[in-house]
């Protein structure tokens, strides 16, 4: 798809390149990109971007690209890489953390610790003996609501078997 189009795609909505870039689970700098047509969209971001024309102006096409969950579900979370050590070497507490929602793609969660946009996350789930479930992600966007923060994370890798795990042990609790 070439710049103009996802631009006129993006319009027809009356979206901002933010908005479209966390309906695609994508960065603004991304959608920037694109539309500079310094980048070209990946074939998962493509298939988003079709989705939304084909639909046109549909009810579907007011609906997010990934089906999202709504949850309420305590999570754990760590830094990853050289971020995750302190001063002493020793490995950095998990950050308090609360989903909003859960995605195959990616989640949102808010915390009252400071997360910047590019951190990759270890974010894990625990729901006791022997479901322990993890996933790598990076952040796409933050916002900060008086003392609190939303964060929107994309999963490094498609995952759906921790995702499906995941899901089953929230309908089951």
């Amino acid at each position: 798809m070439d710049p103009k189009k996802i631009k006129e795609l993006r319009q027809r909505f009356g979206w901002s390149q933010e908005r479209l870039a966390r309906e695609l689970g994508m960065s603004f700098c991304t959608v920037n990109r694109w539309e500079q047509g310094k980048a070209h969209p990946s074939p998962m971001a493509l298939r988003g971007l079709r989705r939304l024309e084909e639909h046109g102006d549909s009810e579907e096409s007011r609906k997010r690209i990934a089906f999202r969950l709504q949850t309420n579900c305590p999570i754990e979370i760590r830094l990853r890489n050289s971020e995750t050590m302190d001063d002493s070497g020793t490995s950095m507490p998990f950050l308090n953390a609360t989903t909003e929602n859960l995605s195959s793609i990616g989640l949102m969660f808010k915390t009252h610790s400071d997360v910047m946009e590019g951190k990759t996350l270890s974010i894990g789930w625990n729901f006791g003996r022997d479901k322990y479930y993890e996933v790598l992600s990076r952040v796409i966007w933050t916002r900060r609501e008086d003392h609190e923060q939303s964060v929107g994370v994309r999963f490094d890798h498609p995952m759906p078997n921790v995702i499906s795990n995941v899901l089953d042990s929230l309908i089951t609790q």
